[in-house]
């Protein structure tokens, strides 16, 4: 199919906000408010090794949420916070100040509706599809084939991370 009607229903990602961050012998488990209707649940990263506690707790992100659950290490993970890492070292995506927790992530050009089940996610391998793709430019906007990620009109950025891949 076209790769602008694939990508915009592969990602809904989100504005979140990493409430209550705990350390876990595998990876870092983060309860965010998700984009829609849903209540809070829980992501886990292996940001441990790059941030500090301080630093994800509160944060705003942006969380990818349709790629389907995962285990690691025993505990189940309901989605993926973006960062970005480069010479800088590594930022999380985060969302515009003003964005409301919940909006969706959208690229402009990209029109459609997000695709909300992880099976077909995971059976056509979209997200493998898309992660090259992701990047930070000069400014530190994070991008989609050089197109910004918005909310609301308003651009998410990984501050002091230029030119840098985003997973």
């Amino acid at each position: 199919g076209d790769d602008r009607r694939r990508r915009s229903r592969s990602t809904p990602g989100g504005s979140s906000i990493c409430r209550a961050p705990r350390r876990y012998p595998v990876a870092a488990p983060h309860e965010a408010a998700p984009p829609g209707p849903f209540s809070a649940f829980q992501v886990l990263s292996g940001l441990a090794q790059y941030l500090p506690i301080d630093a994800v707790r509160g944060a705003r992100v942006v969380v990818l949420c349709n790629l389907g659950t995962k285990k690691m290490g025993g505990v189940e993970s309901q989605g993926m916070v973006l960062c970005a890492k480069g010479e800088a070292g590594l930022q999380f995506v985060v969302p515009p100040a003003e964005a409301p927790v919940g909006a969706r992530v959208t690229f402009d050009g990209y029109p459609g509706e997000a695709e909300t089940n992880p099976k077909r996610i995971g059976k056509k391998k979209v997200w493998e599809a898309c992660m090259p793709e992701l990047a930070t430019n000069g400014d530190g906007v994070a991008c989609y084939k050089g197109v910004p990620f918005s909310v609301e009109g308003r651009v998410c950025t990984s501050p002091g991370v230029t030119n840098a891949p985003i997973s």
